[in-house]
């Protein structure tokens, strides 16, 4: 049987994004939209709606400006 590697890292990310709201260090407000326009085009050819859902209220709190939109919760070691 073979793996979807690319769709396993795909939902992998999608979890973090909507649960744990953690971004890589350098990514701006702009990198942040356009990555989760990806991801919801991707979503949208799987019929994933929910998902999309989602993924889309992040990106209208991000052109919101609203605060605490993926900033790290996780202390460095």
């Amino acid at each position: 049987m073979t793996e979807n590697y690319l769709e396993l890292a795909i939902e992998d990310v999608y979890d973090i994004i909507t649960n744990v709201n953690v971004w890589p260090q350098g990514f701006t407000k702009e990198m942040k939209i356009s990555f989760l326009n990806g991801m919801i085009k991707h979503f949208e050819e799987r019929e994933e709606y929910e998902k999309c859902a989602k993924l889309y209220a992040v990106v209208q709190r991000l052109e919101n400006n609203q605060q605490n939109i993926g900033c790290s919760r996780i202390e460095p070691n």
